[in-house]
């Protein structure tokens, strides 16, 4: 019954947000439409920005929920997962405060690489270099994400894939391959 609730408030926001901004949707007007109290909404989210990054959530971990290692192919599964939202991901990609899906889901990526890194490597702590490295191919594959969404790369998602895979550091291809 929770996940039924999760969900039910996750598909009506992202109904909501073919005709309303997202700075603009109330949690009282998603709890109106989804026909639920506010109570109801913080048992389940802290605000609109938590259930934002729970669908992200829910859209990563099912594009990899069969994988067993860091390939092309899981590249453009993610990435198709998260197109197949493509009007829902425009809205909160316009969202620029603190709590932005831009700045959880590059936080979600430097928690995910550094992790697989330390992990791998039996590591305590990155060393600079692979910190470096990781905010950059962090930082790269986000703008060249939000440029495909927004229409504006002008090249085949498979290629782009490719580009971004043929790109991450060799370090970080293993440990995430190691790690999935």
């Amino acid at each position: 019954m929770q996940n039924q609730t999760k969900w039910l408030i996750a598909h009506t926001l992202e109904a909501l947000l073919t005709t309303t901004p997202f700075e603009k949707v109330r949690v009282t007007t998603l709890c109106r439409a989804c026909q639920i109290s506010p109570q109801t909404f913080y048992n389940h989210f802290t605000d609109k920005y938590a259930l934002v990054a729970w669908m992200f959530r829910q859209d990563y971990i099912q594009a990899t929920n069969q994988a067993h290692s860091y390939t092309i192919s899981l590249l453009i599964q993610v990435t198709q997962q998260l197109l197949s939202h493509k009007s829902f991901y425009r809205q909160v990609y316009q969202v620029n405060s603190q709590n932005s899906i831009n700045h959880y889901i590059y936080q979600f990526n430097l928690k995910l690489a550094t992790q697989a890194v330390m992990s791998n490597y039996h590591q305590e702590h990155l060393t600079v270099e692979q910190t470096l490295a990781i905010k950059y191919h962090t930082y790269g594959t986000m703008a060249l994400f939000q440029e495909l969404l927004y229409d504006q790369l002008g090249i085949p998602l498979n290629d782009l894939c490719t580009f971004e895979y043929q790109r991450t550091p060799d370090f970080l291809k293993q440990a995430l391959s190691k790690n999935f």
